[in-house]
């Protein structure tokens, strides 16, 4: 699926992401992670980083359903706080993590820390298919 241009201008842009993977009891897991958009011939992606193979990396690796929201920085003036809601479907690539955070830490982090540091381990993608879009504002339908 391709986002619309609303969409595409709100991620990556200094707005977190909340991902909600499944436990293996089928019970949600709720993490803040940083996102960046990447367009792949099947469409937009988007694509998150870990370090370490945290619980979030585990559940995608056990079930692949994923929700996650991002909710704008800017009052569009429709009463809630505009947000964008992706449902998608999750895969682990091993490697790539400090490349795609330092990428974001300028935009998401904080540009006067150096981050992720030297020598952090080539870590996971977690690279989302998106297959359905959703919430309050310019990229709902």
């Amino acid at each position: 699926m391709e986002l619309n241009d609303a969409a595409r201008d709100l991620i990556g842009k200094g707005a977190d992401a909340t991902l909600v993977t499944l436990n293996p009891d089928g019970s949600p897991q709720v993490s803040v992670v940083w996102v960046a958009l990447r367009s792949t011939p099947d469409g937009d992606e988007l694509v998150s980083a870990h370090l370490s193979e945290h619980k979030k990396v585990r559940n995608v690796r056990n079930d692949p359903r994923v929700a996650l929201t991002i909710v704008s920085l800017e009052k569009l003036g429709l009463g809630n706080r505009p947000y964008l809601s992706i449902y998608g479907t999750a895969r682990i690539v091993e490697g790539g993590a400090p490349e795609l955070l330092k990428e974001l830490n300028p935009i998401l982090g904080d540009p006067d820390t150096k981050f992720p540091p030297d020598g952090a381990p080539p870590g996971f993608l977690t690279r989302i298919r998106i297959d359905k879009v959703g919430g309050i504002g310019p990229w709902a339908s």
